[in-house]
């Protein structure tokens, strides 16, 4: 049974990523990137793998319409 993937996609580049969790987690972070830097910056651990390529796609694509999306994988 194929399963869903869920991700982000520039609507005005048309690329998209796909990482590694869940739809609801996605949109928390597209909702509360702003936190999620201030998290990142005095973190010595690190964020989580998604959470990093996630909020890298989202500083790539600030200003431009990001959308959540999915596919079967």
């Amino acid at each position: 049974m194929p399963r869903m993937q869920y991700g982000y996609q520039c609507e005005d580049c048309e690329v998209a990523i796909f990482p590694t969790t869940t739809r609801s987690e996605l949109a928390w972070l597209r909702d509360r990137v702003h936190v999620v830097r201030e998290v990142a910056k005095h973190s010595g651990d690190g964020l989580d793998t998604w959470m990093m390529e996630g909020l890298g796609f989202l500083d790539a694509h600030t200003g431009h319409s990001i959308v959540l999306v999915s596919r079967r994988q």
